[in-house]
């Protein structure tokens, strides 16, 4: 019940702000928002910066893949040469990460040119990796009988998921302007829904739930309070940022 006030201020803000307004504040708490390493479609500007982009619509794609192979509750993580893939996504991710950051620093390469189709690229490979290592994490400690089932069961399963993942960054570098509005919900959605799932596990071990729940009703009964600590880490986040900003002149880098 607690949860419910902090929901009802975040459709409140919505209706004030407006669908763009909302997934503006979103992406200000978890991206830095440097409008030359974003997407820009017509006149607007997608709310996440490329690598985060391409991280949370590959969230979004992994939980797509999950629910179409009928694995959303498996609680087994994939064979191990398919883990030690998706922790090498992680460290491409990482690695194109320090390298463009440097760039930023420098004003000039230090291993290669950054671009936004390699952060996107990366950034989505990065996405993937989180929602197959962490989904199973989750589905352990929250189910009482959770699918004992691989998340990934072979090259087959990760091929798919590649190429979902290279039919996204196509998309996106598009940059056709209807595509704005479909792309910035989904992509700060997938933020704001893995913020939740972080949130749900962590209220799942507050109130002592683990292996109890059974029905989606279940989850949904502490999605709502995961949901409710998403929105007060993104609230402070952006409070925090926003008061960095006004007080001590702090901006990022705009190239």
């Amino acid at each position: 019940m607690l949860a419910l006030p902090v929901l009802g201020f975040v459709l409140y803000m919505a209706g004030q702000e407006g669908v763009y307004g909302l997934t503006h504040e979103i992406g200000y708490a978890v991206c830095h928002q440097i409008t030359v390493r974003s997407y820009i479609f017509g006149d607007l500007v997608l709310p996440l910066c490329a690598r985060c982009t391409g991280q949370y619509l590959g969230i979004v794609a992994g939980m797509f893949l999950a629910g179409l192979w009928g694995r959303l509750r498996a609680a087994s993580l994939p064979p191990p040469w398919l883990v030690a893939v998706l922790l090498g996504f992680l460290l491409i991710w990482a690695f194109d990460g320090f390298n463009s950051y440097v760039y930023l620093i420098i004003r000039r390469p230090l291993f290669y040119e950054p671009n936004n189709i390699l952060r996107i690229s990366t950034g989505l490979l990065q996405g993937l990796a989180i929602c197959f290592l962490f989904l199973p994490y989750f589905n352990q400690v929250f189910w009482a009988y959770p699918d004992p089932t691989p998340i990934l069961r072979g090259g087959r399963d990760l091929l798919m998921a590649l190429i979902v993942g290279a039919m996204i960054v196509v998309v996106v570098n598009t940059t056709w302007p209807p595509l704005f509005y479909p792309l910035t919900i989904l992509s700060t959605g997938g933020a704001f829904f893995m913020l939740s799932m972080v949130g749900a596990t962590f209220a799942l071990l507050i109130l002592r739930q683990e292996n109890s729940n059974r029905t989606a009703r279940d989850f949904a009964t502490l999605f709502v309070p995961g949901m409710a600590l998403a929105m007060l880490l993104l609230l402070s986040v952006n409070l925090l940022r926003g008061y960095v900003q006004l007080n001590f002149g702090f901006t990022l880098p705009t190239g």
